[in-house]
């Protein structure tokens, strides 16, 4: 048969090819840049307002003279802020990176690393720190740092040392922004974020499609603006970004990957046409490309966010009653059998007598799986292994359940977990119950919670407790926190790695700090919330309100103490936050007095205790 040409016309929403050019996943990545992002921007609509370029539009209406600096990796969007600032002054962004004069006496350098060598960069940077009028720069922490050595300018490079720790950091007549303190998992930013990728009106061009039914790229999009799978992203989010810096162009990038993945409208429409409901299926959905479904293993990894990500677990870790719902989903709640395809549940009108065609129960694509014996929903696939009398479909059922088919399709068992995680977490006890139960994480919903409590200067005393309890037996296996935070000997210490358990008993004890010597604070506070969107996700121990006596417990390190104090026995340990363990008792040991008695923390007695030893003393004869 004669394909028409109008078959072939690639009629859909210009968000489609926008979106393919934000990820950096493919080819087709020329959005993800800024300097080539214009022809693409149209179609997504206005940039997302972050608070950052709010400061700098009403800094540039404000007359204000003097310079404000932003740092930090690439991808954090500098230079989508120097535009928005451009913008407000009047003028437009310069394609130089050079200094230059947007309008009267508002000037700036778009990208310091973008000029020649360190004498033009020294030059330039020294001119845009000149007071007598108003200079925006953006620059990378490595070439900002060399060219303030090689002016000379030791005040910035106090204030930019001092942005570097905490974020944002202010001197006469000049700021210092750390743009890697933005957090995408910000309350303001991060609905905007989801919204810029797959609000209604991006795709209201699907609507008039003959395969909008069984689009994986419009039910994606739809699914991305429910609340419940948008909170549950950013939790996997807030996880990567414990472990990365999380700039914008990854997440808006990992964001449009598991949206429209490497599809086009046009093959779309074509593979319906020829196959119908069964053309795409769960591997295609926003639920398994958000974990990196469907990128080369290499391809993957180029993201340090996206790899943070993996590292969660989601769809490896098994839960019994979940993963009992997949394969007899009859007993389940009436939404986990409505994401399994349920034809009793989805259309009842179809439901007969004998067996029934495996995607008869199918809503789209995200409930649908591939198998020998065909494309089928979650809830056939189930029925076939459960109940089948014949071998060979128990056989077919059992492989796609487990293995998938070893080339392109996930397991269905991980597909089911990675939905129920985003869709049923209510049926689950809950969010914070969905991501123990689903994660590799148990804890990171205790963790956000307490971040959250510290930053608005509740008392958190009962938590501290906990972490107190947690490190004790990580570095003595003395589990207590009634003693306080107890200081091996750093011969002690460091004759173990922390956390593997080798044996030390008893541990020297070096000193303790009691409870009420201990405090707890989050990172990101001050300047940097007025200027940054922030996301609490993170916690500092502070001994003796000493700022240079502090141990930063990021999501993998709370896992390791709270592990620690509950279960007692080995946690997963992980070398990066080991290291800091030690760096930090080290750092305890060597400013904090010993203590005047000879002590050592012995697991082993009974009951568990630190006990002083007295040493025997001999009198000389005469």
């Amino acid at each position: 048969m004669t394909e028409s040409p109008q078959a072939d016309l690639v009629v859909g929403p210009p968000a489609v090819s926008a979106l393919r050019s934000l990820s950096v996943f493919s080819a087709e990545q020329a959005g993800a840049y800024r300097e080539h992002f214009a022809e693409f921007g149209a179609a997504l609509g206005p940039d997302v307002d972050t608070k950052l370029s709010r400061f700098v539009r009403e800094w540039a209406t404000s007359g204000e003279f003097g310079s404000v600096v932003l740092t930090g990796n690439a991808g954090t969007g500098k230079t989508a802020v120097a535009e928005a600032y451009c913008r407000a002054a009047g003028g437009s962004l310069p394609r130089n990176d050079a200094l230059l004069e947007i309008t009267s006496n508002r000037w700036v350098i778009k990208d310091l690393s973008g000029l020649p060598d360190a004498a033009t960069r020294a030059v330039a940077l020294g001119q845009a720190l000149d007071a007598r009028r108003q200079t925006l720069v953006c620059a990378n922490e490595g070439v900002l740092r060399d060219a303030l050595e090689d002016i000379g300018n030791i005040e910035a490079t106090k204030t930019l040392e001092d942005a570097l720790r905490q974020g944002a950091a202010r001197s006469d007549g000049l700021t210092i922004v750390n743009v890697n303190r933005q957090r995408p998992t910000g309350d303001y930013i991060w609905q905007q974020l989801l919204d810029y990728v797959s609000r209604e009106e991006l795709w209201v061009e699907c609507k008039n499609c003959a395969a909008e039914a069984s689009c994986p790229m419009y039910t994606n999009a739809e699914h991305l603006r429910d609340n419940e799978v948008r909170e549950q992203l950013r939790t996997l989010v807030r996880l990567g970004s414990g472990e990365a810096v999380p700039t914008l162009r990854e997440v808006l990038a990992i964001l449009s990957w598991a949206i429209v993945g490497d599809h086009a409208c046009e093959e779309i429409r074509r593979a319906t046409r020829d196959r119908g409901a069964s053309a795409f299926i769960a591997t295609d959905s926003y639920f398994n490309r958000v974990l990196g479904g469907g990128l080369p293993a290499g391809v993957a990894e180029r993201s340090p966010l996206l790899t943070a990500i993996r590292r969660a677990g989601l769809g490896t870790v098994s839960d019994l009653e979940v993963d009992g719902w997949l394969r007899d989903a009859s007993g389940a709640p009436e939404k986990i059998r409505r994401i399994a395809g349920d034809p009793s549940v989805t259309r009842p009108d179809l439901v007969a007598p004998g067996r029934l065609p495996g995607l008869v129960g199918s809503l789209s694509p995200l409930d649908r799986v591939r198998t020998n014996q065909g494309a089928m929903t979650f809830y056939a696939l189930g029925e076939m292994v459960s109940t089948d009398e014949d071998p060979i479909r128990v056989e077919d059922g059992l492989r796609a359940l487990v293995l998938g088919d070893g080339v392109s399709n996930a397991p269905a068992e991980t597909l089911w977990r990675q939905r129920l995680f985003f869709e049923a977490s209510e049926e689950l006890g809950g969010r914070a119950s969905a991501t123990r139960r689903l994660l590799d994480y148990r804890y990171i919903a205790d963790l956000i919670e307490l971040a959250h409590k510290a930053a608005s200067l509740n008392d958190t005393v009962i938590e501290l407790k906990e972490i107190v309890r947690g490190l004790n037996f990580l570095v003595t296996g003395f589990s207590s926190p009634n003693e306080g935070l107890i200081i091996p000997d750093p011969a002690c210490l460091f004759a173990r790695d922390p956390g593997s358990f080798r044996p030390a008993r008893p541990s020297l004890v070096h000193s303790q700090v009691q409870i009420d010597g201990l405090s707890l604070q989050v990172p990101d506070r001050g300047l940097v919330e007025d200027l940054v969107d922030v996301d609490h996700i993170e916690i500092e121990l502070i001994a003796q309100s000493d700022e240079n006596l502090k141990l930063r417990i990021t999501p993998r390190m709370y896992e390791a103490i709270r592990e620690a104090a509950e279960f007692q026995g080995p946690v997963g340990q992980g070398v990066a936050e080991m290291n800091d363990l030690r760096g930090f008792y080290g750092n305890l040991a060597a400013n904090v007095p010993s203590d005047s008695s000879l002590k050592v923390a012995d697991p082993d007695s009974s009951p568990p205790s630190i006990v002083t030893i007295s040493l025997p003393y001999f009198v000389g004869g005469r």
